[in-house]
């Protein structure tokens, strides 16, 4: 458990570094790094946009709305191709949906219910979603037990 903590800790350090602070440290140093070699290295450029302020505005018009446009054509284009990559590793949903359809062909056991119904009670649980919790879920699988 002590492992699943510091795991878990890792990965908000992770989350919180890449999708945020470096996100908006590098892209800052991207807008400066851009203005000094681009802008000031050449004079005609450094003529028409010669104020930093100027050149933040005008990149940013340019330079979101390209980003939004590519990110849209990203998540119309690849993310079920990344979905399905993710799924493909994903063991939970695959045991999840083996029992399901095991359920629906009437060859689930009520012990492989009962576990996967605690597996899902818990991770509620911890999540604190109790509200999602069934009463009647307990019952149910008290029942099949006899």
């Amino acid at each position: 458990m002590q492992s699943d903590y510091f795991r878990r800790r890792w990965l908000d350090f992770r989350n919180g570094h890449s999708v945020y602070l470096a996100f908006v440290l590098t892209f800052v140093n991207f807008i400066l790094i851009t203005y000094n070699f681009a802008i000031k290295q050449a004079s005609f450029l450094h003529a028409i946009i010669g104020n930093l302020g100027v050149f933040i505005l005008f990149f940013i018009g340019v330079y979101v709305p390209a980003a939004i446009v590519i990110g849209y054509w990203h998540r119309r284009n690849q993310y079920s191709i990344e979905n399905e990559a993710y799924f493909q590793q994903n063991w939970i949903l695959a045991w999840i949906f083996q029992f399901q359809i095991k359920q629906m062909q009437g060859k689930a056991t009520p012990q492989e219910a009962e576990r996967i119904m605690n597996y899902l009670d818990d991770i509620l649980k911890k999540q604190k979603k109790d509200g999602l919790i069934e009463p009647s879920t307990k019952k149910e699988l008290g029942s099949d037990k006899k």
